[in-house]
């Protein structure tokens, strides 16, 4: 039997007020010892639908870097986990809890965040825009699609 080092994670539900409810996320809140192929390793073996993995920031108006993965592929932003990372964030104390906002450094850069205090705090986000996989300029596309209708 192979014996791994530990690292500490936690579980959050997102989305909800409900443990055992919403959207899984497990949270590695300090995961600079792990390389990407193990943090892959890592969450295709916890198979929830989302694992972050937090990092020290390389920009100075960032909190810290995060490294999203699902199961099968690391991925360049994900609101889901962004919300929760900085939800876990908060908790830890790894932020000030009075804080009314902050930013992650993901993938797709800087990730701003605004938090409403309370006892569940409420964390808002703007989605950044993105692009994965093939995409085409919409106006070629639109004058394809209008020589076809008529």
């Amino acid at each position: 039997m192979a014996q791994i080092k530990s690292h500490r994670y936690t579980v959050v539900d997102v989305f909800t007020t409900e443990p055992l409810a919403g959207n899984p996320l497990a949270v590695f809140p300090d995961a600079s010892a792990l390389g990407a192929t193990t943090m892959q390793k890592i969450a295709k073996e916890l198979n929830l639908p989302e694992t972050a993995f937090v990092l020290p920031a390389t920009r100075k108006d960032c909190a810290a870097r995060v490294r999203m993965f699902t199961p099968a592929r690391e991925m360049a932003f994900s609101g889901h986990s962004t919300v929760g990372v900085a939800f876990v964030l908060l908790q830890e104390k790894a932020v000030p809890r009075n804080s009314r906002a902050l930013a992650l450094e993901e993938e797709v850069g800087r990730i701003p965040l605004r938090i409403e205090a309370g006892q569940r705090p409420m964390i808002w986000l703007r989605i950044p825009p993105i692009r994965e996989g093939r995409f085409y300029d919409s106006s070629l596309c639109a004058g394809v699609l209008e020589h076809f209708h008529k």
